[in-house]
């Protein structure tokens, strides 16, 4: 009777050993190169991950949109079918409403002011989308502002950006700011943006400047202008139901990871965006600075806020998310 005993406690010690020690996989997926920032962002990760969870989670990364496109794998993370990602804002926007108030045009004046407020909406925001979307911010990304390259002409005015067709992600908000300037942007993909851009099908497009270098190009545009009403944000996002999945201490690995990782990517880019900015112009590419007419460009494009609020978790949300991210980066 004592030897079954006995058995049968270190069965379930064994048991109790082997559940503690369960190990976890996380897929990760991203649209950029390996010398991208944001490659940069989701190898840390990876890395501090590992250390903090002690080996027991495990992140696979695959760049360029190997897994499929940004849209898709948004979905497949909200499905856990991927469990994590590191995408444009514009593109979680569809499947989390509330997101879209850190795509409303001319939000932040400068990337310090930028941090600050993404990191102070991060709990609200993620109280949030978790029911929107079934998905949660690890941290955010900020790649500098987007900027405008186009192959025909420099763009110094919006007189300038009549009759240039330009792609912009296919997001509402994205496209009614550029509608704001008097153009009909073309939604589109990013996997096929170079290869528009090649044959003519669109003269130009609007991303920061690192992507402008490691996508290449300088090869097929020549003038690039600092429009300055968005700067590109993109989550470190994981599957809300993989992360409530996870243990608390491996939550707490992996919160921990994601915020480290959210900002050696943005110390990344502030290094990579003064390089490439350097780069591109000894490339021949012609950087004009800002539009002579700034200000008509944000008071035409902050005009259509209101028409927005309904797309973007409401008014009283925007209300909130602005404040408080306007209050901390005081």
């Amino acid at each position: 009777m004592f030897m079954k005993a006995g058995a049968l406690a270190l069965s379930l010690m064994a048991m109790a050993t082997g559940a503690m020690a369960q190990e976890y996989t996380i897929r990760l997926s991203h649209g950029d190169n390996e010398t991208n920032p944001t490659h940069i962002t989701a190898a840390t990760f990876a890395e501090k991950v590992g250390e903090y969870s002690n080996g027991r989670i495990k992140v696979q990364i695959f760049p360029s949109n190997q897994l499929g496109s940004e849209e898709e794998v948004v979905r497949a993370v909200r499905n856990n079918t991927i469990q994590a990602q590191i995408p444009a804002m514009a593109n979680v926007h569809p499947v989390a409403p509330s997101v879209g108030v850190l795509l409303l045009p001319y939000l932040f004046t400068s990337s310090e002011e930028a941090h600050a407020g993404l990191d102070a909406v991060l709990d609200p925001l993620n109280e949030r989308i978790g029911k929107e979307g079934g998905i949660r911010f690890l941290g955010i990304l900020e790649k500098g502002f987007r900027i405008l390259t186009n192959s025909k002409h420099p763009v110094e005015t919006l007189d300038d950006l009549k009759g240039l067709k330009i792609r912009v992600s296919p997001n509402e908000i994205v496209i009614a700011t550029f509608k704001s300037w008097g153009i009909d942007p073309i939604p589109m993909g990013w996997g096929e943006v170079f290869t528009a851009l090649q044959q003519g099908v669109i003269d130009g497009q609007e991303n920061p400047y690192t992507t402008a270098q490691t996508s290449k190009f300088y090869e097929i545009q020549k003038y690039i202008t600092d429009i300055h009403y968005m700067i590109w944000t993109g989550p470190l996002l994981i599957s809300e139901k993989f992360y409530q999945d996870l243990p608390s201490d491996l939550q707490e690995a992996v919160s921990k990871a994601g915020l480290e990782a959210v900002k050696a990517g943005r110390e990344a880019n502030a290094v990579q965006t003064e390089e490439a900015m350097a780069f591109l112009a000894e490339k021949g590419m012609v950087l004009s600075g800002a539009p002579k007419d700034e200000d008509a460009w944000r008071a035409a494009a902050r005009g259509i806020w209101p028409s927005l609020y309904e797309s973007v978790g409401g008014e009283e949300w925007v209300k909130t998310a602005t404040e408080l991210m306007a209050e901390a980066a005081k």
